[in-house]
This record gives C-alpha cells, structure tokens and sequence, in this order.
C-alpha cells in the first residue's frame, strides 16, 4: 500500500494558512519525505485520526519551546497561569484546526465526509509512542519559532469504495 501524495496538500496547505492566522508569522514549506510508520521526530506530538473514505492518522510533531510560543500567540492575554491550564487543550485545538480545514479539502466534491477523532497529546523528551504502521508523508513547516513537522497516513477505505461502487451500479438498473 501507497500513500497518495494528494493527500498530503490539503495539510500543507491547512498547516501554513493555520499557523500564520494564528500566530501572525511567516511559515514556508519544507520538504516531503517518507517512513515506514509515523513517529515524532520531536518532544510534543499530536496525534488526530481520520475517518470515512480516508482512513489514518495525522501526527504533528515540534519542539516544546515551539508549542510554547504558539500557544503564547494563540493565548495572547491570558495569564501565564492560565497558559499553562490551557497548553494542551490549545495544542489539541491547534491541531483540530489544521486537520478539519485539511479534511474538508479533501472532501471537496465528495458524496463523503471525513471526521476526525479528538487529539491525543503526548510531551517528553525521548517519547516512544507506538503507532499503527502504515506508510506515512512527512512534511515539514517552518516558522521563525522553529519546525513543525506534519505526518500524515492516510488511506483511501476500500470497503467503503467498494460500496459506493455497489450503490452506483444498484443505480444504474
């Protein structure tokens, strides 16, 4: 099994408009590059699944010191108290974010939806989190507060195509 690479643009794109809304910088696109399997290259990873005729997870993986000042920006107001109530819950919504504006990208045009599952979050350094291996697009985002890397794998359900092509030919009789 491929990961198509068509679905990794919506998340570029997602990934850059998010984040410059947000934290009102400059994000460029990285490089594309491939794994076996999904895996935090960094101590903050956000982990979101995908679900209808698109089947997979997201990770977003950064540095602390990058969520730390994302989060600033996201929280601009608040307390440093209530910074740190909120960090995590804020990386989770940062993350929905990317992935819902991705996910109905994707489902332009489509008799579908995709949903997506609630973030699970995990911070540390050194983290060893098993994931489903599945073929994963890693990209990378760069901000002036350093990398954010999006790995997506994702793909297409074959037994949800199969019946939407059972449907299509039902109709056609």
């Amino acid at each position: 099994m491929k990961i198509n690479a068509r679905f990794v643009n919506p998340f570029i794109q997602a990934g850059i408009n998010v984040v410059q809304q947000i934290a009102n910088i400059d994000v460029r696109r990285g490089h594309l590059s491939y794994k076996d399997q999904p895996e935090p290259s960094y101590g903050v990873c956000i982990i979101v699944g995908v679900y209808g005729f698109l089947k997979g997870q997201v990770v977003y993986s950064m540095k602390t010191e990058v969520a730390k000042r994302l989060v600033g920006k996201m929280l601009d107001g608040k307390s440093p108290e209530e910074r740190k109530l909120l960090f995590l819950d804020t990386l989770g919504e940062l993350a929905n974010m990317i992935t819902g504006n991705a996910t109905a990208l994707l489902s332009e045009n489509k008799e579908h939806t995709l949903q997506i599952t609630t973030p699970a979050i995990a911070t540390g350094e050194n983290l060893n989190i098993m994931l489903v291996p599945k073929p994963t697009l890693i990209l990378g985002l760069y901000t002036q507060y350093g990398p954010i890397e999006i790995s997506v794998a994702l793909e297409e359900d074959e037994v949800l195509n199969e019946i939407d092509e059972t449907e299509r030919m039902l109709n056609e009789i």
